[in-house]
């Protein structure tokens, strides 16, 4: 006789279910916890459910019965009609989810959220005959007039089939995430060469993707007044299953909302399941159903257990001493047909707490119901059960970590804009224009008509064609196609353009397209009209005149490249999230670890739009987590990017840029005086230590930039020879293989393994350290770098040698996507910008961009052996350092006007989070969706009463001198000291530079000994590191991933409080100055309304005498400042 076989019972329970389920471990558990004098329990078995007719079934006065696979459903359903139980799942409504999108109907019909879908029908659902208009772009799918973006979810209709797609925007990377049923470790595999939808007749559904901070919840719940939550990492992160020591997957309780309460009675109810999971997805402000389960249980939560034994003994106790009353249910003998279930449609769940059993039932049976829609109040015992736990809380608890960190190393930026007016670019932009005005049709707006001229050119297709009309026309040169010769004959003899120079432009154009993917999230692509005629059209006027329609005849071709994530900055990223996660947080390495995944952790990453900083958030994460694999999905599951953000962190303060212009011109005219900068050097405005050290070391500002201009040259002039001397060598090659093939011999073996066509086709980066012996143009004697002597680098180029082909070893390609003439380019530009012959001038804004393109090249091309790389590596850096920080200010008065201007919305943001660490503006926490551990089933966790919340700010260089220049300058109205401690000053004072990787770190603890209402319970430690600060051409790749420790500069007992305080004040400031300058602009618009448009449109002076440029090259994304970070 089994556990379950007593004699005596009031009632039979059959268990008509696949054996496999009927005997799994939850399902015994709860059996187990049923009054043996109520309930005798009998499983039905696989043979009589799958061989036996219904009629000898054995009967019973209850029920449960769901569907799995091999299980006959219409049997089950037959056994029902036959001899009426009462049901604990509603058969009938069972059906109903095998199909995801009567699922969504019924959710929808009872008011239950819903992410944003549509269905694509090819198999007749809803009486549809016609099949479904299916438009597909590089970032949409369109059924029948309903467009979803991606990201988005790609589900098949059948609730069965768990093979579920997630396909990524162009703008993230693109790619497609599948996801399915786990196998071993893995629940999830990314392709990033997946980007449209699954072939063939099938039907599905398309749903917006929506991002849930890389969290799943799961809802079970017991009747319609019990729910219980667990949460587990997505999926969609990186596809790594956790597991506990025995195998499980690792979830833990969490609390719910009251709407979701609300949406769990409604689930229940609406699908007539006692016993249902449900699956949630918790966005910011909602929570939204995705797919419900039907039976389902909670695995290892002995408290879950006891709870469902109570309330199953209930329900089914009520529901059937109605049955034996005589109550007639009709057909309908689920468990809702009884009174327990009997309530309006719409009526809230009571709020009640649950009565005891009528039959106390083992241990379990002595503890009372909990339950997580009415929540109870938590007993001693409930509480924790680790042996191990503290009994009583530390002095102080880590409540908030805030960072503003600074993106990774990274490639040049650089820019080309050019004037256009072939026929080709012509018709390719009206026919993208067409496009584009297609999809924005509903927008009437003048000002927006006028904008809708100009156009970004995203799509895939679009790219390609683009790069195809630059082949077209580049062959037509190569082949002196008459008519295009004649076009470059007429626009040089009219307008003085160079033909030159404008094929050099299409050939820029096509090696960039061809080079960059045309994915990503660093494509940039622009068309603007400059100019309109009227041309010639088919058919004539009433008078007989030629018809004419107005069309653009020269447009402004502007692309963008570079700027890109490189690999040392990922990894660098992705070093920092690992030390963070070490060095950050209490319980030393595994600390944030167990506090995250037991969703004690409130984690959110705000990004700015730039590429580059969206993957060094994407990548820090994956250190911080633990996460593995490709970043794409970690980027759009976990980093928070809005046009909220992108302004808060990539968009400075409008009422700083007439400061910042006359701090461009004074720095201007002093570094330009033939003199020793003394007038920087020697003024009282508090020049910080490492400028004046920067100042002193460049001397003579206007003879450093001319070595510095020669140096340009002589490093154009060694590729130019390298470009000229791989050419010949090519064709000597070639010349000597064609005569040994006439010859009748085979051509002569090359050095090391044989490269295919498509690998000398992709671009390589070798990344040997090694600088051969240099000159110093100053000083007149030589230097050799310490790579060049550097047994590291000697024994990492001699492997990698013998691998390569020979022309890959004798001429190596720049590293990642840059060939040996683009490079070329590249300083060929900076070398034709930097001196502006006409005034006899350097520009400055150009020193930043010199110093970024020698340390990208002496990091990531030392392979090449360029000479001079140290000279001009030393003399860019010190120009960089004495001009880059005081673009936000000489003197401190400049420095906090530009920094609470340009940081007021980060500083607001800041000042929010502070709030909500101390319990302040509970309204706020309302919008704040989060995971929150439920300690009445937490079981072997440490300090179940610890959370964190964190806050991680990505952004650019600008905003961290902007940061620090507003906490360490106070004014002098503000009554608040200045948080930061006077040594630290000093100490700030001395970083030459804010390096890759700098991050600014806030940390809040509670001293729990202190009152509420003390200010002292709330400490406050702020921490500053350099970065990336690794002298560039250092031997070791390794070193290059290495970012400065943390050093605390927060003065002494600094309270939260205090900051706050602080903070405000720099707020207010910021926002008087702001309607200051509206005002002010407002008086000057009338006298001077175009002089800033005119200003905006000038040249930079790389125009040569006698002909005019039609294109330039740059590798500064914004003219109007100093540093090449923005």
């Amino acid at each position: 006789m089994t556990p379950f076989d007593t004699v005596d019972a009031k009632y039979t329970l059959g268990i008509c279910v696949m054996e496999r389920k009927a005997r799994s471990d939850p399902m015994l558990e709860i059996l187990s916890r049923l009054p043996p004098s109520l309930f005798r329990v009998d499983f039905f078995g696989d043979d009589t459910i799958l061989n036996q007719p219904v009629t000898a079934w054995p009967r019973c006065d209850a029920l449960v019965a769901f569907f799995s696979k091999g299980f006959p459903f219409e049997k089950a359903q037959e056994y029902v009609t036959l001899r009426r139980p009462v049901v604990v799942n509603d058969l009938n409504t069972q059906y109903i989810l095998k199909d995801r999108r009567e699922v969504y109907r019924v959710l929808l019909e009872h008011d239950v959220p819903t992410p944003r879908h549509v269905f694509l029908n090819r198999d007749g659902y809803g009486g549809q005959i016609e099949p479904p208009e299916v438009v597909e772009g590089d970032d949409f799918i369109q059924v029948d007039g309903v467009r979803i973006n991606k990201p988005f979810v790609e589900k098949p209709v059948d609730g069965e089939d768990h093979h579920i797609h997630i396909y990524y925007p162009m703008s993230a990377g693109g790619g497609c995430k599948r996801l399915f049923r786990k196998i071993g470790n893995r629940s999830s595999e990314y392709d990033p060469h997946v980007n449209t939808v699954r072939a063939g007749g099938g039907s599905y559904i398309y749903e917006e993707f929506l991002s849930t901070q890389g969290t799943d919840v799961k809802v079970y719940t017991v009747g319609p007044h019990y729910a219980h939550a667990e949460a587990r990492k997505s999926p969609v992160l990186d596809g790594r299953v956790v597991r506990d020591v025995d195998g499980k997957e690792v979830r833990y309780p969490v609390m719910l909302s009251t709407e979701e309460k609300q949406i769990a009675y409604r689930v229940c109810r609406a699908f007539r399941q006692t016993i249902c999971g449900f699956d949630i997805l918790r966005v910011r402000d909602a929570s939204y159903v995705c797919d419900v389960n039907g039976w389902s249980f909670v695995k290892n939560s002995e408290k879950y257990y006891d709870d469902c034994g109570i309330l199953l003994t209930q329900y089914l106790a009520q529901a059937l001493a109605g049955a034996t009353a005589g109550e007639d249910f009709g057909t309908d003998s689920s468990a809702f047909s009884s009174v327990t279930f009997r309530f309006a449609p719409n009526a809230p769940p009571p709020s009640a707490q649950l009565s005891e059993p009528p039959t106390a039932h083992r241990h379990a049976m002595l503890r009372g119901p909990s339950t997580s829609i009415a929540e109870s109040e938590l007993s001693e015992a409930d509480s924790i059960t680790d042996g191990d736990e503290d009994t009583a809380y530390q002095e102080e608890e880590l409540r908030c970590v805030l960072a503003v960190i600074r993106h990774g190393d990274r490639t040049p930026k650089q820019k080309m804009k050019m004037n256009v007016c072939h026929p080709a670019f012509l018709q390719y932009y009206e026919d993208c224009l067409r496009g584009s005005q297609q999809e924005n049709e509903d927008k009437s707006d003048t000002t927006k008509k006028k904008k809708k001229m100009d156009i970004k050119i995203k799509a895939v297709a679009n790219l390609e064609r683009l790069l195809q009309v630059s082949k077209d026309l580049l062959h037509k040169y190569e082949t002196h196609d008459p008519a295009f010769m004649d076009f470059l004959e007429q626009r040089e003899v009219k307008f003085g353009e160079d033909a030159t120079d404008r094929v050099k432009g299409y050939r820029t154009l096509r090696d960039v397209l061809q080079r960059w993917q045309l994915v990503g999230i660093n494509r940039k692509v622009q068309l603007k009209p400059k100019s309109f005629a009227d041309v010639p059209i088919e058919g004539t006027t009433e008078n007989g005149e030629q018809q004419t329609t107005h069309r653009v005849s020269k447009l402004l071709l502007i692309i963008k490249w570079g700027g890109d994530l490189t690999h040392t900055g990922e990894e660098q990223a992705e070093h920092l999230g690992q030390k963070f996660r070490r060095m950050m947080y209490p319980g030393g390495a595994g600390g944030l670890n167990r506090l995250h995944s037991t969703y004690r952790h409130d984690l959110k990453i705000y990004t700015s739009d730039e590429g580059r900083v969206q993957k060094t958030a994407a990548s820090f994460a994956k250190g911080l987590l633990e996460l593995e694999g490709d970043i794409i999905p970690i980027l759009v599951g976990l980093v928070l990017k809005s046009k909220d953000a992108d302004s808060m962190l990539d968009q400075s303060g409008s009422s700083a840029q007439e400061i910042i212009m006359r701090v461009k011109q004074r720095l201007h005219n002093i570094i330009h005086r033939e003199d020793h900068c003394s007038q920087l050097i020697d003024s009282n405005s508090r020049l910080i230590r490492s400028v004046a050290l920067a100042l002193t070391k460049v001397d003579q500002p206007i003879k450093k930039m001319g070595i510095m201009h020669k140096l340009l040259h002589l490093l154009k002039e060694q590729l130019t020879r390298m470009i000229q001397e791989k050419a010949q060598y090519r064709t000597e090659i070639h010349m000597d293989q064609t005569t040994r093939s006439t010859d009748g011999r085979l051509p002569a073996p090359v050095m090391g393994r044989s490269a295919s066509v498509n690998e000398l086709s992709q671009p390589k980066c070798h990344h040997v350290h090694s600088y051969a012996p240099q000159k110093k143009h100053s000083e007149g004697k030589n230097i050799t770098s310490d790579a060049a002597n550097s047994s590291v680098g000697l024994r990492r180029m001699r492997p990698l040698q013998e691998s390569l082909p020979l022309e890959d070893t004798k001429y190596p390609e720049p590293c990642g996507r840059e060939t040996l003439e683009v490079m070329r380019e590249r300083w060929a530009k900076l070398y034709r910008d930097f001196y502006v012959k006409k005034r006899d001038t350097y520009d400055l804004s150009k020193i930043p961009d010199i110093h970024d393109c020698i340390r990208y090249d002496a990091v990531h091309n030392a392979h090449l052996n360029l000479t001079d790389v140290r000279e001009l590596l030393e003399i860019s850096s010190a120009l960089s350092h004495a001009l880059v920080p005081q673009e936000y200010g000489i003197d401190v008065e400049e420095k906090i006007f530009i920094g609470s201007a340009m940081c007021r919305t980060l500083l607001s943001k800041i000042n929010t989070d502070l709030d909500l660490a101390r319990g302040l503006q509970p309204d706020l926490l309302k919008d704040h969706n989060t995971h929150r551990l439920n300690p009445s089933y937490a079981k072997k966790v440490k300090s179940a009463h610890r959370s964190v919340r964190t806050r991680l700010y990505f952004t650019s260089e600008s905003h961290l001198h902007s940061l620090l220049n507003v906490l360490r300058y106070g004014r002098d109205e503000c009554t608040i000291k200045s948080p930061i401690g006077e040594e630290s000053r000093k100490w700030i004072e001395d970083i030459p530079e804010l390096c890759y990787m700098t991050h600014f770190v806030v940390r809040v603890f509670e001293r729990i000994q202190h009152s509420l209402e003390d200010p002292q319970r709330f400490r406050v430690e702020i921490s500053v590191s350099p970065g990336a600060d690794q002298d560039p051409l250092v031997s070791d790749p390794e070193k290059q991933i290495k970012v400065a420790p943390l050093k605390i500069i927060s003065r002494e007992g600094l309270t939260c409080q205090e900051l706050v305080d602080y903070v405000t004040d720099c707020i207010g400031y910021a926002e008087e100055n702001e309607v200051k300058e509206m005002i002010s602009q407002t008086v000057a618009s009338k006298c001077h309304g175009s002089a800033d448009n005119t200003a905006g449109d000038s040249s930079s002076g790389d125009a040569t005498p006698g002909k005019r440029s039609i294109y330039s090259l740059s590798d500064n994304s914004s003219d109007s400042n100093f540093s090449n970070d923005n």
